[in-house]
């Protein structure tokens, strides 16, 4: 098992990439602690992964919130006496032109995006830095690599989580400590649901992709888990696209 007896924070851990990433991690051994905002489909993740045996626990709080980021990360050492690895996939997304973005959404997508991994990322850091191990996988996007009209907000958010990840990486090499991100393109989850229903933008989307579809979540978690995982031992600072072509197009 590629995670055996290691703990798990996966935030956004309820629905799509993340609960997905649970699952797995879970499948591969990992003791997996889910958060996000709504405990209601946390307890089904940890419903679903105690009923193949695995070991998971929920426990809700927003990311944009620098107490409860240090909540997760106090309330997993509780169920599970460390943090093996971190995995910030907690996120949010509005498509809107620029001029018409308020203060708010800016703040509040920046908030989520890229404070709250930051603030989770330290939270998580003295332990790590006190075992002289640690991974941490970001999920990033392929709009933080290539521009998309109506995203500023969003990919100015996701950029910064690359650039980040890239600092930290260095900073933290000789402590034992990799950190990573993934970069998926467009996926099959509840935060893109509505584009679905926008049949036009949909198949422009998909089109878009050169394999001509969206990816399932499933097939990012198994990019996550082969970075959280000793199997990536010698990389970090590295950002992996996950997205049917996209940023090769």
């Amino acid at each position: 098992m590629k995670l055996k007896d290691r703990v798990a924070l996966i935030t956004g851990g309820g629905t799509g990439i993340g609960a997905a990433t649970a699952r797995r991690f879970a499948e591969e051994g990992a003791a997996v602690c889910v958060a996000g905002r709504r405990i209601a489909p946390l307890d089904e993740v940890v419903a679903e992964i105690k009923a193949f045996g695995g070991r998971a626990s929920a426990v809700s709080g927003d990311v944009s919130l620098t107490e409860d980021c240090q909540r997760l990360v106090d309330e997993t050492k509780i169920a599970f006496g460390r943090i093996d690895v971190l995995v910030n996939n907690a996120g949010t997304a509005t498509l809107m032109d620029a001029d018409e973005t308020p203060d708010e959404l800016w703040d509040q997508t920046i908030a989520t995006n890229l404070s709250g991994p930051f603030r989770m990322i330290r939270a998580v850091l003295p332990g790590m830095i006190s075992r002289g191990s640690g991974s941490i996988v970001n999920v990033s996007s392929v709009l933080a690599q290539t521009g998309m009209k109506k995203s500023a907000a969003y990919s100015a958010s996701k950029a910064g989580l690359e650039q980040l990840t890239h600092v930290l990486a260095v900073e933290y090499a000789d402590r034992g400590i990799r950190i990573n991100a993934v970069a998926p393109g467009w996926v099959h989850t509840p935060m893109n649901e509505s584009v679905r229903d926008h049949e036009t933008m949909y198949e422009r989307l998909k089109k878009r992709h050169p394999m001509g579809r969206f990816g399932s979540p499933a097939e990012i978690a198994h990019a996550i888990l082969h970075l959280a995982s000793d199997e990536a031992a010698w990389t970090t600072g590295a950002v992996l696209s996950v997205d049917g072509g996209w940023t090769a197009k």
